[in-house]
């Protein structure tokens, strides 16, 4: 009975140490992927971090598409024009679009709606106060730059043609004043290269207003509406350069251009975002451009932040609701993407894309995440859309 009895107390030792064991080998892999969250354990062991955010893929636009343009609607709903693309052939070996189509971010549908009068790509486009779109310019199937504009109304879901522009301009870029006229300066013109003419659009009288000439010939250059109300131009010049590092800031008032100070490098197919103090950020650009600069209206000064973990050109940058640029891709096939906080002045590698792309359009949608649309990717032109959540 004594031997009996003895055996009984040490089993029942045995299982209470198993039992305390395991709830502590538990309790320490718990602690372990808590103090892990957000990070793996690579090969060598060594723990590394794990980019915050998220890239989904979602619904497919209805055509392949670069060099187009994409607006947000009034209504949260995201309006896409125009580009060249994947489908009939032409001399160059890619078709270029007269259609638009509309995402519904609630649906996850792209649905056509009205076409352009003209095919297009390298247009400008803005969203007037009235919740119309306007696209002026562009080049479209004979290969040269286009006067031709256009309004998209969202009542009737059709383009309307609107008096054209004065000259021609293709890789034009153009921007909403604050007193809902539509501006363009620059572009190219194959007749006479780089233009430094820019013009006006008032859609009260239907009619373009010749303003006075930018300082700089220029084209793939930026177009910022500061606080004030003026217009900051930055960078730009030929395809293959020489690109500037001149800016220069237009002033309605007194139709007048001022020389502002230059940026530390040239540009050339770079960004620049509107922040939320009223600076200007500056991202990359041609020719392996991997900095950015932000510019001061207040003290016409250019700063340079610290520099991106990649070069990037024909990139998108776009601002979060909390102050934020999240820019994506760029060329040489890039799917890195990164985010730049002011407050800190730091830059943060976030998730990367699922397709990595350049000249392709990015659009923060009402509820905060990013939709990513088109481009080159690594399989030639996409029709590929993505969305990112942070």
């Amino acid at each position: 009975m004594k031997i009996l009895f003895l055996i009984t107390a040490l089993c029942s030792l045995l299982v209470i140490s198993y039992s305390c064991a395991s709830s502590d080998s538990t309790d320490e892999a718990m602690t372990t992927d808590k103090n892990q969250e957000g990070s793996v354990e690579n090969d060598t062991g060594s723990v590394e971090s794990i980019p915050p955010g998220e890239f989904v893929r979602v619904a497919d636009m209805k055509n392949f598409r670069i060099q187009h343009s994409a607006i947000l609607l009034d209504d949260g709903k995201v309006l896409v024009m125009g580009g060249k693309g994947l489908g009939e052939k032409t001399s160059h070996n890619t078709y270029i679009f007269e259609t638009a189509e509309i995402y519904d971010p609630s649906a996850d549908t792209w649905t056509f709606t009205g076409m352009m009068a003209i095919n297009r790509y390298a247009f400008a486009s803005g969203l007037l106060p009235d919740g119309r779109v306007i696209v002026a310019g562009g080049r479209g199937i004979l290969t040269h730059a286009y006067p031709d504009a256009e309004i998209w109304d969202s009542a009737t879901g059709e383009f309307e043609s609107i008096a054209p522009m004065l000259e021609p301009r293709d890789e034009v870029k153009g921007a909403v004043l604050s007193d809902g006229r539509f501006f363009v300066s620059g572009g190219y013109n194959v007749n006479y290269g780089l233009r430094k003419t820019a013009e006006i659009y008032d859609p009260a009288t239907d009619t373009w207003t010749e303003i006075s000439s930018l300082v700089d010939k220029r084209a793939n250059h930026t177009v910022t509406v500061l606080q004030d109300g003026r217009v900051l131009v930055t960078g730009g010049g030929k395809e293959d350069g020489p690109y500037l590092k001149s800016a220069e800031i237009y002033d309605s008032e007194s139709d007048t251009w001022t020389t502002a100070a230059p940026m530390a490098i040239s540009r050339h197919s770079h960004t620049a975002t509107l922040l939320q103090d009223g600076r200007v950020l500056v991202v990359g650009g041609r020719g392996k451009r991997n900095n950015a600069e932000i510019f001061d209206p207040a003290a016409n000064t250019w700063t340079r932040t610290p520099d991106l973990s990649e070069p990037r050109g024909q990139h998108t940058a776009v601002i979060t609701t909390d102050g934020k640029v999240i820019v994506a891709g760029g060329m040489g096939n890039r799917s890195s993407v990164e985010l730049y906080d002011p407050e800190t002045d730091t830059w943060t590698a976030l998730a990367n894309m699922e397709e990595p792309r350049f000249r392709h359009v990015s659009v923060v949608l009402n509820d905060g995440t990013v939709l990513v649309a088109g481009g080159n990717g690594k399989e030639m032109i996409l029709a590929e859309v993505e969305k990112f959540t942070r």
